[in-house]
Parts: structure tokens; C-alpha cells; sequence
């Protein structure tokens, strides 16, 4: 009887997952909180250039571009337990680099060797879940990738009201951005401490055939080659990546934008960074069932409309309210196209190579969010955010109606 009681379901959740759970809340709660919006401010309070500030932000995801594919053939070679501690240490301890930082240029090396973390210990750690889980893998795993994305939401306001507790309100000086990412090292310090007392009861390998670094790379190649020969595929993968590019130009641009054009304050910029992540992760449980129901490809060009329009929107408003409700839209559509574009290529990729089409797929969603602040970042050093923005809004609506065209020829 005690097993169909709250008690009883608490008994059946496995101390190690609650241990991982822990460890994953706290690694990307400060990892999102080193993000936006505080990254920005800080490159711009350095004297970064908007195009320093977007390279800057897009570092960490270039890193993971190259590294998630053969992240599983490194926790291999290192072991699993190695793998995730190391993974934790980056975590825990690159916060503290941002301490040493009085120039813009030296935050570059920072946020690349901070990109590790994502790319090496994330999948490392979904392995482990599963190793821990057994017959029950679906459902804790789908429990464990929620914590992901409630971070990636939680991390925009706290960090934006720790750095303006810290400035009391007013401009944050340098010290206050310093004192900031103190902070934060001591919340990823708590996921390396957690993993030092979980290493012994975590298993050293993944189950299956072990493959080399070399291995890894040579099925991604030809993932890629199989994407460029399918053309539905390849366009589809397109619209993920195109949509990414405004996710990463609002990573970087919209806290600047927020705080120094809108003149609003910074725990309000990482307010409405929240409001986009928070909608789009209500959201994406509803968009699924949708894209299940009617079809994939209209809600993936209602999705891109959605983004497109108030992102375009986003440099003529100033008012807190009307930027929210910008965010709102904007997170709606984040959660149509992101939710179907995946299952389209699904739905689209043979089965015996579903992986690696799915492993691409993910490397052009990357590269989607790593162009996007470099390219709007450039083009903040000659216009100014209205025509950049519209002109990168114009460029989703132009690949939208090609997706759209296609469609109709097939």
C-alpha cells in the first residue's frame, strides 16, 4: 500500500538520481547565470564593441560545435567518473577567472575553456542518469531535462538581481560585475562538491561498443554528407539554425539593448530574458502536441512568423510592458519552431541513420546561435539595431517562405 503514497514514490526515486539532479540544478544555475545578462554588461563596462560582445557570447557555443559529437568517445577514453568531474570543475571553478579579467579580449579564452562544460559533461551526465535509472530511463530522464531547461529560465533573473543588488540599484562598476561571478563560482562550487561524493557510485563506462575520438567525427562527416544530399532535411535543419541566430543575438544584445537604449535596469533585462525562456518552456509541451495533431510544417512557419515579427519590433520600444509582451510572442514561437523542426527531421531521416542526421541537426542549431551576435554584432558597428535587427528579421522570413515553397513543390 505505501508504494501508492507520496511516501512510498519518494522511496522509489534512487538517492543517486536525486544526487545528479542536484548536481545538474546547481552546475547550470551558476552557468546560466555567468551568461545573460551579465556577460554583456560586463564585456560592454570592459569598453567591448558590439562586435566583441557578440564574439564573446558566441565563444562558449563554438566550443560545444565541435566538442558535443565526440563527447561521448572522450568520456571513453577518460572514464566516465573523470569525465564528470572534470566537467564539474569547469563549472565550478572558470567563475573565478572572471575575477582576474581587465580586458575585454581576456573574457574570450574564459568563455571558450567555460563552453567545455556544456559539451563535455552534458552528455556524460545524461549517461549517467541512465546507467542509475534502469527499466525506468523515459521517465527519469525526461524529469532530469526539464532541470536544463528551468536553469536556462532561472538563470536570467537571478542573475540579473544579483548584479543589480550589488550596484544598489545604479551603475555596476567592475568590482560589482567581479564580486558577481564570485558568487556564482560558489553555486557551481556546490555541483564540484556534490560530484567529488557521487564519483564512487557512479559507474566508469557507458554500456556498448566503445569508439575512438577519429570514429566519431568520420559518422558526423557523413551525417553531414547525407544532410546536404537530402534537401528537406538540410532546409529543415536551416530553420532550426536561422531561428537560433536570433536566440543567440538576444543572448547577447537584448540585456545591452534593454539597459542602454531602453534605459531600463538590469534586474528588468534579465527579467524579460526569463519571460522569453519561462514562455517557451510552457509552451513547448502544448507546441509538441500540436506539431503531433496537425503536422509539422505549419506550426514551424507560424513558429518563425512569431519570432520574426517581434524581434524586428523589439529596437522600437522602450517600455517594460510592451517588451514583455514582445518576449511573450517571441518565446511562443521559439517553442513552435524548436518542438517540430526536430521531429520533422525525425519524421524525414531513415531510420538507420536517424542519429546521425539528429546529431547534425544539432550542430547547425549551434552554429545557427553562434553566427548570429558575431554577424549582428559587426553590423551594430555601422547601423543601428532597427535596420540590424529587420535585416536578420527579413532573412527568417525569407527562408520561412522558401521552407514554405518547397513545400508546396513536394
Amino acid at each position: 500500500m505505501e508504494e501508492n503514497t507520496p511516501r512510498g514514490l519518494v522511496k522509489r526515486i534512487p538517492r543517486r538520481f536525486l544526487a545528479l539532479c542536484a548536481v545538474d540544478f546547481s552546475a547550470r544555475t551558476s552557468y546560466n547565470m555567468a551568461r545573460t545578462p551579465i556577460l554583456p554588461l560586463f564585456a560592454a563596462a570592459l569598453g567591448a564593441g558590439p562586435a566583441m560582445v557578440g564574439l564573446i557570447v558566441a565563444a562558449s557555443t563554438i566550443t560545444g560545435i565541435f566538442l558535443k559529437a565526440p563527447a561521448g568517445a572522450i568520456s571513453d577514453h577518460l572514464g566516465r567518473r573523470r569525465t564528470l568531474l572534470a566537467g564539474a570543475a569547469v563549472f565550478g571553478l572558470m567563475p573565478f577567472f572572471y575575477l582576474l579579467v581587465a580586458h575585454d579580449w581576456q573574457l574570450l579564452p574564459i568563455r571558450l575553456v567555460h563552453g567545455l562544460a556544456t559539451a563535455i559533461y552534458g552528455p556524460v551526465v545524461m549517461a549517467a542518469v541512465a546507467s542509475i535509472a534502469g527499466e525506468r530511463k523515459g521517465e527519469l530522464l525526461a524529469w532530469f531535462s526539464l532541470i536544463k531547461i528551468a536553469t536556462n529560465s532561472l538563470g536570467g533573473i537571478l542573475g540579473g538581481g544579483l548584479i543589480y543588488l550589488l550596484a544598489v540599484g545604479g551603475k555596476p562598476t567592475l568590482g560589482n560585475f567581479h564580486l558577481s561571478y564570485a558568487v556564482i563560482g560558489g553555486v557551481g562550487l556546490v555541483a564540484l562538491v556534490i560530484a567529488l561524493w557521487l564519483l564512487p557510485h557512479i559507474g566508469e563506462k557507458a554500456h556498448g561498443e566503445t569508439r575512438s575520438i577519429n570514429e566519431i567525427y568520420k559518422k558526423m562527416v557523413r551525417g553531414l554528407a547525407e544532410m546536404f544530399r537530402n534537401g528537406k532535411i538540410l532546409l529543415t535543419s536551416g530553420m532550426e539554425g536561422v531561428q537560433n541566430m536570433t536566440m543567440g543575438v538576444l543572448h547577447a544584445f537584448f540585456p545591452l539593448y534593454v539597459v542602454q537604449q531602453a534605459g531600463l535596469s538590469i534586474v528588468l533585462a534579465g527579467l524579460l530574458w526569463s519571460i522569453i525562456t519561462g514562455t517557451s518552456v510552457i509552451a513547448k509541451p502544448l507546441m509538441g502536441r500540436i506539431s503531433d495533431r496537425y503536422g509539422r510544417r505549419a506550426p514551424i512557419v507560424a513558429g518563425m512568423i512569431l519570432c520574426a515579427v517581434p524581434f524586428a519590433l523589439i529596437p522600437l520600444f522602450s517600455s517594460f510592458w510592451i517588451l514583455a509582451a514582445l518576449s511573450v510572442v517571441f518565446g511562443l514561437g521559439e517553442a513552435f519552431v524548436t518542438t517540430s523542426t526536430a521531429a520533422l527531421v525525425a519524421d524525414l531521416a531513415q531510420q538507420e541513420s536517424l542519429g546521425a542526421a539528429m546529431g547534425v541537426f544539432g550542430t547547425i542549431a549551434d552554429t545557427g546561435q553562434a553566427l548570429g551576435p558575431i554577424i549582428i554584432g559587426v553590423l551594430l558597428t555601422r547601423i543601428g539595431y532597427l535596420p540590424a535587427f529587420s535585416l536578420l528579421s527579413g532573412f527568417l522570413l525569407a527562408w520561412t517562405g522558401m521552407f514554405v515553397w518547397t513545400g508546396r513543390r513536394a
